[in-house]
């Protein structure tokens, strides 16, 4: 069964281009436009991996990787923060394993995804 990653980020092109992106890599890729609509989607499934952007309405990816924190059932979910802000300026919250700086490349991702859920360099 193929790994799923929960995608949120605000920006639609960008939501867009990387779900595909992933899904081409062989993940099962759910999306969430903010940190809401995550925890919304966490109670629907577990995912693998969380990918977050930092900045967003309503919850931000700080606030989304501390609700994950407060659950049994998503503590143990690695995450992925993405931010335009540099990596000293972002909270370090519970959970997040990788840090990316906009703008992403998606080889980067792709390695940041594959450590965090320890694919290594396959």
């Amino acid at each position: 069964m193929p790994y799923s990653i929960l995608l949120v980020e605000d920006e639609y092109a960008s939501l867009e281009v990387l779900a595909l992106l992933l899904e081409k890599e062989g993940y099962q890729v759910v999306t969430a436009s903010d940190g809401e609509e995550a925890i919304s989607r966490l109670h629907e499934r577990r995912p693998d991996l969380v990918v977050t952007d930092f900045w967003m309405p309503r919850m931000d990816g700080v606030a989304l990787c501390q609700r994950m924190s407060e659950q049994q059932a998503w503590r143990e979910i690695p995450v992925i923060l993405i931010s335009g802000t540099y990596e000293d300026d972002v909270p370090r919250p519970p959970g997040v394993v990788g840090y990316l700086r906009k703008p992403l490349l998606f080889s980067s991702l792709l390695a940041s995804v594959r450590r965090a859920l320890g694919q290594g360099d396959e």
